[in-house]
């Protein structure tokens, strides 16, 4: 495991943190609770998305011309 998975799991975790924080914004717990779980997991997917691509390295398919 490389210094990079790991601060990229420590990142996909952290939406869990945000999910909290945004969660604690509202009044009524429902609100806090739907909308503070879809920033959570927008977070999450975004690290995904961008961070996947500079930690492994995805290999074109070799072409035989």
């Amino acid at each position: 495991m490389t210094p990079a998975n790991i601060i990229m799991g420590i990142l996909i975790a952290g939406g869990f943190f945000v999910s909290a924080m945004i969660g604690r914004l509202f009044r009524k717990t429902t609100t806090g609770i739907i909308i503070g779980g879809v920033a959570g997991i927008a977070v999450s997917v975004v690290v995904l998305i961008y961070g996947l691509n500079n930690v492994f390295d995805f290999a074109a398919i070799p072409v035989d011309s």
